[in-house]
């Protein structure tokens, strides 16, 4: 519903006029901000303009940063991450695993401490085999551990084991998805270190990033109104349950925090939607409603952000029925061809004797600018990959 002059939000009093905009208008601004159509500079200024590149798998936050920043070449990730230090990996939004600006840390830390620890619940203490009071006791002695260190998961659970007799804890540690680390990660104990032997290490993201501005780092509430007000200039204009689906929390806790945090929102009206944006943001859409149609080819990778946030506005961008071949099964979010701002079809592609072929399934037919559009997106992936590409359609 929207406000009226009568209701108050979040101690906000709104006289009832809400500003209103297009789906086009919100679209073409939103592959802006994402630079899809607008470009970044470099590595570090992708990852910090998108909260966070997904790494869940790890060849998707390089083909994320490699479509939207023309000087990045293989191994910058690496270098970022492992050399330099200005990139770390570490669980993030929604428990995945992200690359963030090293020197964002800590903002990002304050504002993960309202949501560190799991709903445990008895399902969730038989599925992990272990209750919060392990999990917590874990969490202690990461960070008891790990400051001037890097080790594998075999020898962080050995330093577990050793204070920790709980049945079940050496196959939580050794679970794959990170559950036992995620609070410490949250908390700012752990985040990756350089891979060893093909083995993932751990280490602490304050011995490990020196330069980090740790004594700076901002209280819960401050950290949160930046969050969100990042969040809504980026992904936005989005309601309080597209926050809630992108920072990992319900929408009871999303439409509080909200309310909280109502001082960097203003309510948009999108072609009869009711949505909240940041008043910069609204500016911007109003600056250039003459650009108001998402225009342009594009070969986006899996997980892109594009695609994952927020939720609300796949009605709009993802055609009806096509959404099982976007968004799958255990979370795989599907690389897509976008036209315009809307999913038309899912790519994959094959790196095979120095020829990358990119195989287009759309979700109908496409005209021959489009198809020739697409080749020229594909380009992008042939030189990150330094091979011939050919683009087959199904």
């Amino acid at each position: 519903m929207i406000a009226t002059d009568a209701t108050p939000v979040g101690g906000r009093w709104f006289d009832g006029r809400v500003e209103k905009v297009t789906w086009g208008q919100v679209l073409a601004r939103r592959l802006r901000r994402l630079h899809v159509t607008d470009p970044s500079a470099d590595l570090v200024g992708t990852a910090a303009r998108l909260v966070g590149l997904h790494a869940q798998v790890a060849s998707s936050a390089e083909l994320i940063a490699a479509v939207r920043t023309p000087a990045y070449e293989r191994g910058d990730i690496a270098t970022a991450l492992w050399t330099d230090r200005t990139l770390v990996k570490t669980w993030g939004m929604r428990g995945t695993l992200h690359l963030f600006p090293a020197a964002e840390l800590p903002q990002l830390v304050a504002a993960w401490a309202q949501r560190q620890w799991p709903k445990v619940n008895a399902a969730w203490e038989r599925y992990h085999g272990v209750n919060l009071a392990v999990l917590r006791q874990v969490t202690e002695i990461i960070g008891e551990v790990l400051p001037g260190k890097v080790l594998t998961r075999e020898e962080l659970l050995a330093e577990i084991a050793r204070e920790v007799r709980a049945p079940g804890i050496e196959a939580a540690v050794r679970s794959g998805w990170g559950q036992m680390f995620k609070p410490a990660a949250a908390g700012g104990l752990l985040c990756s270190g350089p891979e060893r032997d093909r083995n993932v290490t751990f280490t602490s993201p304050r011995t490990w990033l020196p330069d980090v501005p740790w004594d700076e780092q901002p209280d819960e509430h401050t950290a949160m109104a930046a969050v969100i007000e990042r969040f809504l200039d980026v992904y936005g204009p989005a309601t309080h349950e597209d926050f809630g689906r992108w920072w990992g929390t319900d929408a009871a806790k999303a439409r509080r925090l909200f309310k909280e945090h109502a001082a960097v929102m203003v309510q948009v009206d999108i072609d009869g939607a009711t949505c909240w944006s940041t008043p910069a943001a609204l500016a911007d859409l109003q600056q250039n409603k003459q650009n108001d149609d998402a225009v342009g080819v594009h070969l986006l990778p899996g997980f892109d952000p594009y695609v994952i946030a927020p939720l609300g506005h796949r009605a709009y961008t993802v055609p009806e029925g096509f959404i099982d071949r976007v968004s799958r099964a255990a979370g795989w979010i599907s690389p897509v061809l976008l036209v315009d701002g809307v999913v038309r079809g899912v790519w994959s592609h094959e790196l095979k004797n120095g020829t990358l072929t990119v195989a287009v399934e759309p979700s109908a037919k496409v005209t021959a600018a489009t198809k020739k559009a697409a080749t020229a997106a594909a380009g992008r992936y042939g030189e990150l990959f330094d091979s011939d590409v050919r683009l087959t359609w199904g």
